[in-house]
């Protein structure tokens, strides 16, 4: 599991995530996403755009509107 580094609020429903994610940050190209998966068990898996990358860092930044269950879900869970 990725640790989230930084969350923020952008609006009421969106939300901009720093992820530490190393392999990931070195290897993206454009236009790549990731898929999120908040359950491991029953969990719905989402695609989402990865936004930036710090290879340095070892980090990728997510922009996420909060529109459905899961992603309703992690908005709560990092409240």
């Amino acid at each position: 599991m990725h640790k989230i580094v930084s969350r923020r609020q952008l609006s009421a429903e969106i939300f901009q995530m720093e992820i530490e994610a190393p392999l990931i940050a070195r290897e993206r190209k454009p236009g790549q996403f990731i898929i999120l998966q908040i359950d491991t068990e029953m969990g719905e898996r989402i695609p989402l755009t990865i936004a930036d990358a710090d290879p340095m860092k070892g980090t990728v930044t997510l922009v996420v509107q909060a529109v459905g269950r899961t992603t309703h879900s992690a908005k709560r869970s990092e409240q």
